[in-house]
């Protein structure tokens, strides 16, 4: 009966398990004129992957249009990770390109 007992309550933890929300995370590609896609949508508490795709002197840099934030230069290949905790939107820009824009909307 003790064996019984011990199957069912891992049964009932996998099925739990298998039934919590998987995290979405998005990846935006850099390049010297471009965020690739320009806007993404995601939920509270997910991230967005910064994936510099083009050689740059220096690397590229990812900036909050607020200041709240800014990855360290990101050389060729490289890539950076942002969690958004905070629901709106966030307006952002390369340090080395300001004219390159885009925004993450967090619902």
């Amino acid at each position: 009966m003790v064996r019984a007992s011990g199957f069912a309550s891992a049964l009932a933890f996998a099925l739990l398990v298998a039934a919590a929300p998987a995290r979405a995370d998005v990846t935006v590609a850099i390049g010297h004129g471009s965020f690739d896609p320009a806007q993404v949508k995601i939920k509270k508490g997910e991230s967005v992957i910064f994936h510099n795709v083009q050689e740059m002197p220096g690397g590229h840099t990812v900036v909050a249009d607020d200041g709240s934030w800014k990855s360290p230069p990101l050389a060729l290949e490289e890539k950076f990770t942002k969690r958004f905790e905070q629901s709106g939107i966030a307006k952002i820009h390369l340090e080395q390109h300001p004219h390159v824009t885009g925004e993450i909307v967090v619902e």
